[in-house]
């Protein structure tokens, strides 16, 4: 079963495209429905990690990063992300900017983290590294995940978040989700 609809998020301007799933099944609908409601290739200034704290992943995206973001993805209860701290809208293969992942192609590239009852949630990149387009997944390991369509009184297209292992070659395959930001 899965529930989805416009409610109010933290912030009382905010309206969310909201999905609290309750079983795993319902993951394919709603990541479908994410895919179909956000403008992937309309977010000409990217995508961005916006930030991570106890847990929750946002992140956001704009036509005018300058201006403003359209939306923000949130992923709660993440034990495991991997993408990039900010990507453009071109370097997603095709239309659709989530899939989700089987558990078995996550654990075959990552045994030692415990996926439990969560989904995998995967983006397909391609990226420019020393001149040569290659194909890279990353990943998203989380219990729930909300679409937030942002408003003209929050929309700051402003960011919190530092990447823990920016030292490390890119693009970094590590998970960035270390003890202490759980």
């Amino acid at each position: 079963m899965i529930n989805i609809g416009v409610t109010r998020d933290y912030f009382p301007t905010r309206k969310i495209i909201f999905a609290y799933l309750y079983s795993v099944h319902s993951y394919p609908e709603f990541v479908q429905e994410i895919n179909t409601t956000l403008p992937l290739h309309s977010m000409w200034d990217g995508f961005w990690v916006r930030s991570f704290k106890r847990g929750t992943l946002v992140i956001s995206c704009s036509f005018d990063r300058i201006y403003y973001r359209e939306f923000d993805l949130v992923f709660k209860q993440v034990v495991f992300f991997n993408v990039p701290a900010q990507w453009r809208d071109t370097n997603v293969d095709g239309d659709d900017l989530l899939r989700l992942a089987p558990a078995e192609e996550f654990a075959a590239l990552y045994p030692d983290v415990e996926i439990g009852d969560r989904a995998v949630f995967a983006i397909d990149m391609h990226l420019d590294v020393n001149r040569v387009w290659q194909p890279y997944t990353f990943y998203i390991v989380a219990r729930h995940i909300y679409l937030n369509k942002c408003t003209p009184e929050d929309n700051d297209p402003g960011w919190t978040y530092e990447d823990p292992i920016n030292d490390v070659q890119y693009p970094c395959m590590l998970n960035r989700v270390l003890p202490r930001s759980i």
